[in-house]
């Protein structure tokens, strides 16, 4: 039966009319609790000028037992081109514990400028959102010891980010294990990660999966691990 879940989630990218559409769902843990549930979805389409427009949606709901401890129920909804996966549009609706974050970005990436809530911040390089990079280097060789140079954006600071790619690891989840190829980020400029931001992630040797995936929110660090999967 865990063959077959494999094999199942290894396909769960659906070609259609030139889309696709996937639903990943993951077991969260804090400290080695299982103290939420989340849900990343993705679809790619096609809009009116032709363009490729990728779409990708996270969610995470703390388990009712723990609703009265920490609760947790944040949306992160992303669009962004699909062909050189910049961000278009990031609406973010967080709720952590006593913790609330509600905003929305627009990118115009012909005039190099986003406008977050009343802030317009310019840029002069190509950007990238950090949820968008669990897609992105699903596209490329994972081979160790090489790295990727990347500009991300969350909310309105652009940070230079080094993404190294490190040797197989066992890594167990709900489903099974895998081995995994662990992707983690380091600051360009030496600065150590403060409260948000840092995002580890364990992509499946042989299809590259996301099969893991280290958050580190306002209260700490999350840990997803890969658990059941939805295919339409």
């Amino acid at each position: 039966m865990r063959s077959v879940i494999k094999c199942l989630i290894f396909i769960s990218f659906i070609y259609s009319n030139n889309s696709w559409e996937e639903t990943l769902k993951y077991s969260a843990y804090f400290g080695g609790i299982h103290v939420a549930n989340a849900t990343l979805k993705s679809k790619e389409t096609i809009n009116l000028d032709g363009e490729k427009i990728f779409t990708i949606e996270f969610k995470a709901k703390s388990k009712s037992s723990f609703n009265y401890i920490f609760p947790i129920n944040d949306i992160v909804k992303i669009d962004l081109y699909r062909d050189s996966w910049e961000p278009i549009r990031v609406k973010k609706d967080l709720s952590e514990g006593n913790y609330t974050h509600r905003s929305i970005a627009q990118f115009n990436h012909v005039e190099n400028y986003f406008v977050f809530k009343n802030d317009t911040i310019e840029f002069s390089e190509k950007l990238m959102n950090p949820y968008s990079l669990i897609y992105f280097f699903r596209t490329k060789t994972l081979n160790p010891d090489t790295s990727y140079q990347v500009n991300i954006v969350d909310n309105k600071k652009i940070i230079p980010l080094s993404f190294i790619i490190q040797d197989k690891e066992k890594i167990k989840t709900p489903i099974g294990n895998f081995s995994a190829k662990k992707i983690s980020p380091k600051r360009k400029d030496g600065k150590p990660f403060k409260n948000a931001g840092k995002m580890i992630i364990w992509y499946s040797e042989k299809d590259k999966i996301p099969v893991m995936i280290n958050l580190k929110l306002k209260f700490g660090s999350l840990n997803l691990e890969l658990g059941t999967y939805l295919i339409r």
